[in-house]
Order: structure tokens, then C-alpha cells, then sequence
């Protein structure tokens, strides 16, 4: 008995020593800068965002995105936005204009000093594969274009009283709606972040976050640094 029970241990162990292997690990640096504007119950924004990859050495995109929000209840709101993305695929060395579409909701509930929010997103986003060419000179299509992801973020911020710096933590898990292969879950994201709020109009951010691809081939686990600046107006 113990005999077989060793066995299955090193089976396992043989099992999760293959999966660090194909695992691939990187460190990024992201930034972004953003302005709002409050129209009352309607929340017009803009942002542009840059982000490396390969130890901060390779551009990984730079986007820039135009979005709306309205408050439908006090608590819940709900929006759209476009996005258009300068990304660089690394595998083909093909630097390609990705489009992507969304809409939102958005919860948010206060206990204390904690604040809950939910947040539901649905997105399409196109790719353009016409200049990606394998070494045998054949088109590579894309397997998932345009592709179809439903993202779920959990967040809870914590308000220190008497000190302008709010920490926060979040989970957000990312679903494949079109995969051919089969719907799935393809990645996972972990941020903690701290909020510096500058009198009414400046908000500054500073966050680290596990960025990890699961449920592919060759997944890449992403370590990554940022921060952020919006205006408020």
C-alpha cells in the first residue's frame, strides 16, 4: 500500500515538474495616463496606455481607448467603449492595429471602511493576421478572430481613515466565448494596488499584478509593475 501510494506521489510530481517547465515567466512594465470627465449620472473617459514585456527590453502595445459610463442606480453602472491597440506579436515579429469593442456593468457596495465592486465585461476584439507569415511563407491564421471574452473582476478597497492612500486587491478571471477548441477560461490576473488621491482632480496609482495564461499551449506567467495617472474634471 504505501508502495503504491509512493507511486502516485511521484506521478504527480512528474506531472506538476512538466507543467513548470512549459511554463514560461516574464517581467512587464505598464503606464498609463487617463482623464474623465462627470457629466452627473453619465462619465465620459479617455486613456492612453503603454506596456513592455520581455523584462521591460520589447514594446508589448500601446493603446489608446474612448469610453462612457451611466449611473443607473446609485450603486450600478453601466457602459461601452471602443479601444483601438498597436500590438506587438513577439512569436511572427509583426507589429499589427488590433480593434476592440466592449460594454460593461459595474457594481459597487460600501461596508465600513470596505468597498466591494463587481465588475462584468464583455469584449470583442479583431485581429489582423494578413501580414503574418510562417517560415514557409503560408498566411498563419488565427485560430480565435475575432475574439470573444467575458472578463469578471472582484475588487475590495480599503479607505484608511486620515490617510490619502487607499490599498486595494482584485481577482479577475477571463473567458473565451468562440474558441473552436472549446469555451474555457484562458487567464488569470492578481492586483494589489495603492490609490493616491491629490486634492479633487489628480489620482495617481501604483500597483504589481500575476498576469497567468491557463488552459493553452505555452502559457506565459507575467510579473508585472505600474502606474497610472488620471485627471478628474
Amino acid at each position: 500500500m504505501k508502495l503504491k501510494n509512493q507511486g502516485i506521489v511521484f506521478v504527480l510530481l512528474v506531472f506538476d515538474t512538466a507543467s513548470l517547465l512549459s511554463q514560461t515567466y516574464d517581467f512587464g512594465l505598464w503606464t498609463t495616463l487617463g482623464m474623465e470627465k462627470n457629466l452627473g449620472r453619465l462619465k465620459i473617459g479617455t486613456e492612453t496606455e503603454i506596456r513592455l514585456k520581455q523584462n521591460t527590453a520589447q514594446l508589448d502595445r500601446w493603446s489608446v481607448r474612448l469610453d462612457a459610463a451611466y449611473s443607473l442606480l446609485k450603486r450600478i453602472d453601466a457602459g461601452a467603449g471602443y479601444q483601438i491597440l498597436y500590438f506587438n506579436d513577439s512569436k511572427y515579429s509583426d507589429f499589427q492595429i488590433r480593434h476592440r469593442t466592449y460594454f460593461f456593468l459595474q457594481g459597487k457596495y460600501k461596508s465600513g471602511n470596505f468597498t466591494f465592486s463587481l465588475r462584468e465585461r464583455f469584449q470583442r476584439t479583431t485581429k489582423d493576421d494578413t501580414d503574418r507569415i510562417k517560415e514557409s511563407g503560408k498566411i498563419d491564421t488565427y485560430n480565435i478572430n475575432p475574439d470573444l471574452s467575458w472578463r469578471n473582476r472582484l475588487k475590495l478597497t480599503y479607505d484608511i481613515p486620515f490617510f490619502p492612500v487607499n490599498p486595494s486587491i482584485s481577482f479577475e478571471s477571463f473567458y473565451q466565448f468562440n474558441n473552436p477548441d472549446g469555451n474555457r477560461f484562458d487567464k488569470l490576473r492578481f492586483t494589489l494596488s495603492f490609490n493616491y488621491k491629490l486634492k479633487k482632480n489628480h489620482e495617481f496609482e501604483a500597483y504589481g499584478l500575476l498576469d497567468k495564461e491557463i488552459n493553452i499551449n505555452d502559457p506565459v506567467q507575467l510579473y508585472v509593475a505600474g502606474v497610472a495617472y488620471v485627471y478628474s474634471f
